[in-house]
This record gives structure tokens, sequence and C-alpha cells, in this order.
């Protein structure tokens, strides 16, 4: 099925989710997946991390909607190398990953703990060694506890509304509505807006249920997971082709499945399926195989 993207009336750009590939964006054009600490690392009382405001929240009873916690994530602490392997086994550029500040400085400031240091260090050398480039994000919510006690947290509240496209265009999260026009709307906004500065969408994904009566093998079908991708690159490609939006990477989120926050293990957002029965084992998606393709393309 082709998908068409009229701009005024006047032009428009045909494409196929067959025909979309990397050489369909601009040279340079980078492609990458994301993550979290505190969503995919583990390990949260190994090497001197302090607690972060999520460990706390987690752990409270009636938080997470499956009543499990982050102790253990998808265990990227203890299993970098092997996923970043995975990146580059699909041909990805990039790798959005942030720092868990508990890790760093286990009470909020003050005292470094050096081992922290040096497992980001060994991170960030294991994607250079296999041609990633990482993007590292400073903050992604896990406060330190300690700030939490001290200060209150974040002292400006942030509320954000959404009441919009609640009807038509619904995904699994309650939260998440699928308009893939609506980051080329967004990308022009920014143009308008902020004189077309050099932007990046730092995370774009869909989850699916975890549902225990699937199988692996059904779970793997993630055919909605590809139109999802394929429809709004094909939107931010005109964008970029067409109305001329200063875009020069997309990130995926994400990687594998994890752990969502309140939803816990229930919502699942991966190119890799996690099996958390099984010692965590990784198994690539229909989507993780479709984006091989489009990366590794040559024409």
């Amino acid at each position: 099925m082709c998908f068409a993207i009229a701009i005024v009336a006047i032009f428009e750009i045909q494409l196929c989710m067959s025909d979309i590939s990397r050489q369909s964006f601009p040279k340079g054009f980078v492609f990458g997946t994301a993550s979290s600490s505190f969503q995919y690392e583990g390990a949260v009382k190994e090497d001197g991390r302090g607690p972060s405001v999520w460990d706390t929240f987690s752990h409270s009873h009636g938080k997470i909607s499956d009543n499990s916690t982050a102790d253990v994530a998808v265990d990227q602490y203890h299993r970098y190398e092997e996923d970043i392997q995975l990146m580059n086994d699909i041909g990805m550029d990039a790798y959005r990953f942030s720092i868990s500040w508990s890790r760093i400085f286990p009470e909020g400031s003050g005292k470094i703990n050096q081992a922290g240091i040096d497992h980001y260090n060994k991170l960030i050398n294991a994607l250079l060694a296999k041609g990633i480039q990482p993007y590292v994000t400073l903050y992604h919510w896990d406060l330190p506890q300690s700030l939490e006690d001290k200060y209150k947290g974040w002292l400006s509240p942030l509320i954000i509304v959404a009441d919009i496209y609640k009807q038509n265009y619904k995904a699994n999260s309650l939260w998440l509505y699928i308009v893939p026009h609506g980051i080329r709307s967004t990308m022009n906004y920014i143009k308008q807006k902020y004189g077309n500065p050099l932007t990046i969408i730092t995370e774009n994904g869909m989850d699916d249920p975890n549902d225990p009566r699937i199988s692996i093998t059904d779970a793997l079908k993630d055919e909605k997971r590809i139109r999802y991708h394929s429809d709004y690159l094909i939107n931010l490609l005109g964008s970029i082709i067409e109305d001329g939006c200063n875009v020069k990477g997309y990130f995926v989120w994400s990687l594998l499945d994890n752990w969502e926050w309140q939803a816990g293990y229930t919502s699942r957002f991966g190119l890799y399926f996690i099996d958390y029965k099984d010692n965590l084992k990784r198994y690539p998606k229909h989507s993780a195989e479709w984006f091989e393709k489009i990366l590794k393309s040559t024409g």
C-alpha cells in the first residue's frame, strides 16, 4: 500500500513502505535508537549507585500497574555489549542513552562515584568501537532521592495538558496517539517559529500490550509498528525534502522492550522482544528486520 503526502494540492510525494530507504534521506541523516538509564540499566544497588525518586516510587505499593520495579529492568548495565551488537546488526548510526544522576552522584551532588564514571566510559567506548555515535541525555526523570528529600524536587511545576486526537488516533498506552502527519506539522511549526534550527527527533515509537497469552512467535509479528515508523518517516521526509525543514536525525523508541514507568512491564515499545520469563533473552521483531532492510539498503 502506498501513502501520498500532498502539499498545497500542487506537489505530491508518493512512497511505499518497501521503497523508503536510507538513500531517501539527505546524506548524513542519523538513524538511532533511544533509551533511558532507569528503564534499561537495572543494577540499582550496584557499584555505589544511590536511590532515585523512581526507585522510591516504584517500590511504593500500588503505584505501578503490574507491581513491578526496575531493579533489574532489561539489565543493560551488564549486557550493554550485547545490546550494542544488536544496534550494529540492524545498521543504526547512533544510540541515545541517559546518564543516571544517582550513579554519578549517589547523594545528588558532592562526592563523585568513580564506578559510575567508569561504566559510562566503557559504554561510550563500546559504542564507538562499533561505529555507533553516542548521544547523551543528562536527565531522564530519575532525580536522586536525596535532592527530593532536601529540596522537594524541582521547584517549578511542569504541567502538560493533552486533550486532542483522543477518538481517532489511539495507541495501546493511555497517553499515546498515532498521528503521523503531526510530525510534519510540528517540523514546519519549528521552522516557521524558530528560524529553522537543526532538529533531531530524539525519540518516537509505539507500544503493544504485554499479553501473556500471545506466543513469542506471534509477538514478533509487529507489522503495526512497521507501519507506524514508515508513516512517520514518510511524513518526516516530506518535511525535509518538500518543506525544507532542517531535520537531521530520527531515534526510535526503543531498541528493546523495557520497564515503562507506571506501566511497568505491561507495555512493549521495542524493536527487540524481551523474554521476561527466560533470562531477558532478546529476539528481533519484524520491525527490527524492517529497519535493517532500509538502513542497509544500497539503492
